[in-house]
Order: structure tokens, then sequence, then C-alpha cells
């Protein structure tokens, strides 16, 4: 258990060193932004009751397709926030919190703030991130299923996206889910993901519609001419 709490603080202490290095600078460009990402994964979890003692390849839960729809909005400097749907079936013959012969499923919803290294590592192909943030899971009502229907989670995470173009890239996660119900109990699990993602850039030289053309009033003013009249004698 001390060696659980000790990898819990090592982990809450890497992210905030993180947010201590993501303080707002000036010389943030449009390149440096996007608009937004969105992306498709394969996920295996592990859900064996001790998520802190990662469970063998063989035993973890997975799918031959993808599972696991992400959209990120870009917010500032690095910053950006990422929303979640997934959902996993068990496969019987696997641990399930210590349990054999669990059917079923388990979905969830996650939504968290995210911090990239992108810009100190000089804009190129790859990409690392720390995230946070909170979720839900709702598993089946198996009767050997020892966790509860439904649980809040709060969600840690680390990932990386190699990007292959300025548009596509393969991003590989892992996020550690403790459920709020039981901390370090049977609610909480792992979940490892590899997926494909899709960037939205956000281009320099963007102007408002008051920018246009039919907007601009004309740069030379128009002279009036006054004729000049004549006094007959």
């Amino acid at each position: 258990m001390r060696q659980q709490l000790t990898l819990l603080f090592s982990l809450i202490f890497v992210f905030m060193q993180a947010t201590a290095l993501a303080q707002p600078d000036k010389m943030i460009t449009n390149r440096d932004n996007y608009f937004w990402q969105f992306g498709l994964a394969w996920t295996t979890t592990d859900d064996d009751g001790q998520e802190l003692n990662p469970m063998p390849f063989e035993q973890l839960h997975g799918l031959p397709f993808p599972s696991r729809l992400y959209v990120d909005r870009y917010i500032y400097n690095g910053w950006s926030a990422e929303g979640v749907l997934g959902a996993q079936t068990y496969k019987p013959e696997r641990k399930v919190n210590d349990s054999i012969g669990v059917n079923g499923f388990i979905g969830y919803f996650d939504a968290a703030l995210k911090y990239s290294f992108y810009k100190q590592l000089g804009r190129g192909a790859i990409d690392p991130y720390l995230g946070a943030g909170l979720g839900f899971s709702l598993r089946s009502a198996d009767p050997k299923q020892s966790a509860p229907l439904l649980t809040p989670t709060v969600n840690l995470s680390a990932g990386c996206t190699f990007w292959l173009s300025k548009q596509i890239g393969l991003q590989a996660q892992g996020v550690y889910k403790f459920g709020l119900v039981d901390i370090l109990g049977s609610s909480s699990y792992t979940q490892y993901s590899l997926g494909l993602v899709y960037r939205i850039e956000k281009t320099d030289g963007y102007k408002s519609d008051f920018h246009k053309p039919k907007y601009k009033l004309p740069r030379k003013p128009s002279r009036i001419k006054i004729e000049k009249s004549t006094d007959e004698s």
C-alpha cells in the first residue's frame, strides 16, 4: 500500500511540474495552435483489481476494432481540453477484480485537461503530453462483478503523439482511473490505447470581415470641383 501511495503522489508531482512550465508567454503565434483534434483508437483494459501491479499482456481485455472516440479542443499555450467516449467488453477467461467468468462490458465517458510539450521540443514529430480529469464508468450488472455499476473516476494520463504529417498522427496513451467509490479498489482500472488522430490547424493571417475590401474606405479623398462664376459687366 505504501508503494502504491508513493507512486500516486509521484504522478501528481510530475503533473504539477508540467503546470509550472506552462505559464503563458507573449511569443505565442498561431502556428503554435490548432483548432481541433479528432481521434479513433484501439484499447486494452487492465481491470484485475490490482491496477498498480500491471496485469500480464495475455490477461488484458481488448477488442479487434477501435472502440474509443475522442475530441480535443486547443485552449492556449499548450493547454487543451479533451472529451472521450468508449466501451470495452470483458473476456470471461480473463480476470476481472480477481474473478474469472465475468461477462458483459465497461463503458466510459471522460473529460480531461491536457498539457502538451510540443513547443518545448521544437514543434517536431514528437508531441508528448500529460493530462488529468474526471469521468464516469458504467459496468454491466454481472453477479460476479464486484465493482459498482456506475462509478465516478479521477483520471491521470500520459501519452505521446507521433506526427506522420501536418494533420495525421499516431497516438499512444495510458490512463489510470481512480474509482471514487473505493479508492484503489475494485472500481479502479487502467487503460491503454493506440490510435490515429487528425488535427485541424489554425492558420496565420486571419482577417475579420471588417478587413475585407467591401468595408474599406477609399484611401484618397475625392475632390469636389467648384466652377468659378464670372460676373458680366
